[in-house]
């Protein structure tokens, strides 16, 4: 299904270079102002305990306030597929308290007190979002410090960390994205998908990387909360399913129906919904969704996890379609059956 031009809102501050992190200090920073988003992923790569914080500091004559909407993180661990799946799941199912934080001139403020009591061993992976809006500019960093160590002390003399050769990193214009297809999807079409997170149909951000002085892609377009407006038309049901294309996937989606009547059914699915991750070393891989009526509007809403391969597809198939499917398959497993059967039957002959 052809998409129409996306919608890109707020700023998106990418940390994942260094992914693997070996020196304390700045991981990445950049001035912001207005609507913003830090998604920070890093491991630690030291043979100490260290924690990861996101900071603000004030560079302005006069105070700036700071209104943090949520900040969610995972628990550090080695596997790292559970660690972005979690971080999804928690973004979207659970709520945050909003507070507003007054940063005075030439100040530094922690955007998330509770970060500086997690602490993360060595070889785990760390991730986060921290969603904030700012009444004015701040300079916001991640960054990896000693567990024991004094944040405001620290950050008196930390230093910037150079990138890595994947330099996923920097400041992306649409932490949000909005999408819609130019056409309802029909069941009379019988199976259609939307493709999205591939660099083509569906463009990655690009933006600057201000701490190497280059144009910086953000390839997967980690950290971008995603929603895709789908209306429906025809009869009968649809189902709709997950393949991940790009590889070995574990995440979750949001699924909003939206009835004739206006009111909305919210769930949220896990990709896949039982086991570790799907799609490793299997393109074809899938994952059932959900089912709904024609003639309702379904908006998906997801953001691409940390660790993910990309891209992903959402297959829209007919119910009709489904069936006859399903009949093809089950009078096929019947034939193999039948063969099955008969081998055995001539191997047991005298």
């Amino acid at each position: 299904m052809a998409l129409r031009e996306p919608k890109d809102t707020g700023n998106l501050l990418f940390s994942d270079s260094p992914e693997y992190a070996e020196r304390d200090g700045i991981l990445y920073s950049d001035l912001v102002r207005g609507d913003s988003r830090m998604y920070f992923y890093h491991v630690n790569q030291t043979k100490d305990l260290k924690k990861f914080l996101v900071v603000a500091t004030n560079k302005e004559t006069t105070p700036v306030e700071i209104y943090v909407r949520g900040s969610w993180y995972s628990r550090p661990s080695t596997d790292y597929y559970a660690v972005g799946r979690e971080l999804s799941e928690l973004f979207y199912k659970e709520s945050r308290k909003g507070r507003k934080i007054t940063v005075p001139a030439g100040e530094t403020v922690l955007l998330d007190e509770k970060l500086n009591d997690v602490t993360v061993l060595p070889d785990e992976l760390f991730s986060g979002i921290v969603d904030f809006t700012v009444d004015g500019a701040a300079q916001v960093a991640s960054v990896m410090m000693p567990a024991d160590a004094d944040p405001q002390a620290f950050m008196k003399k930390a230093f910037l960390i150079v990138s890595d050769d994947m330099k996923l990193r920097g400041r992306f214009k649409g932490k949000d994205r909005y999408l819609q297809v130019q056409t309802p999807y029909s069941t009379s079409d019988g199976i259609s998908y939307i493709r999205l997170a591939d660099g083509r149909t569906d463009l990655f951000l690009k933006g600057p990387d201000i701490l190497d002085n280059r144009l910086s892609e953000n390839v997967g377009n980690y950290g971008v909360d995603y929603t895709v407006k789908v209306p429906t038309t025809g009869h009968g049901a649809v189902h709709l399913y997950f393949n991940p294309v790009g590889g070995e996937y574990s995440g979750v989606v949001e699924v909003i129906r939206t009835h004739k009547d206006g009111s909305d059914f919210v769930t949220c699915v896990g990709l896949p919904r039982k086991g570790h991750s799907m799609g490793y070393n299997n393109a074809y891989a899938m994952e059932y969704v959900t089912t709904f009526k024609a003639g309702e509007t379904v908006r998906l809403h997801f953001m691409p996890p940390g660790a993910a391969n990309l891209p992903v597809q959402y297959i829209f198939v007919s119910d009709k379609v489904s069936k006859e499917v399903i009949k093809e398959v089950t009078a096929e497993e019947q034939k193999r059956k039948e063969a099955n059967k008969l081998i055995h039957v001539k191997r047991t002959l005298p």
